[in-house]
């Protein structure tokens, strides 16, 4: 599995890509919708399915563009219905963003299994930095979202986040049988050995 990576909005979110012949799939996409699809063109590949990770609005900006182009979103259902009831704005506490509004086609849980693009993903929830939080995993390598990153971990003093979920949530992932790439929302990538034996949040 070939993955490519685009930073996208603000923030710096890292954009994942994963192309299958002229079917891709795009994991957070944050902003940027017209450099997502331009570095896809060159593939010549157009978005058939969106994963999030989480609701931030620096993951979730360009989703309603995807959406409206025919790609299949995929979200975990807690952070859904956040969204739905904040009218898709999320408020951060020091800051807000609002989002355009989109309907999820699939919402994934704990455990969930599927293929898509010829890849199979395990969803494994890891609440924490938001209540509805999930990393996917796809052969030797986990989006962890603003779950996990390299030597850190995500933030919990945003509304529905907590410390203690989150530092379960990573725990979950170091019980993982194996080594992984680690693909964060933010930053460099890394490998869950590192992690576990390097992490100074999570000992």
């Amino acid at each position: 599995m070939t993955v490519d990576c685009i930073t996208t909005g603000s923030l710096c979110t890292n954009t994942y890509l994963i192309v299958d012949g002229t079917d891709a799939i795009v994991i957070d996409p944050g902003d940027d919708y017209e450099r997502i699809v331009a570095r896809l063109a060159k593939s010549r590949a157009k978005a058939k399915y969106v994963l999030i990770t989480h609701a931030h609005f620096d993951h979730i900006g360009a989703v309603a563009r995807f959406a409206a182009n025919g790609a299949k979103v995929y979200i975990s259902q807690t952070d859904y219905e956040m969204l739905k009831k904040s009218d898709f704005y999320i408020d951060l506490g020091f800051f807000g963003e609002s989002v355009q509004e989109f309907y999820a086609d699939v919402m994934v849980s704990d455990g969930d299994k599927f293929t898509i693009c010829n890849h199979d993903f395990t969803v494994i929830a890891t609440p924490g930095h938001t209540a509805g939080g999930v990393c996917f995993v796809a052969e030797k390598c986990i989006f962890t979202g603003d779950t996990l990153f390299r030597l850190s971990v995500g933030r919990t003093d945003f509304p529905h986040s907590s410390h203690a979920d989150l530092l379960q949530s990573v725990k979950k992932l170091f019980a993982l049988k194996g080594d992984y790439t680690v693909l964060p929302g933010h930053g460099e990538s890394s490998t869950l050995d590192f992690e576990r034996n390097n992490n100074p949040y999570v000992h």
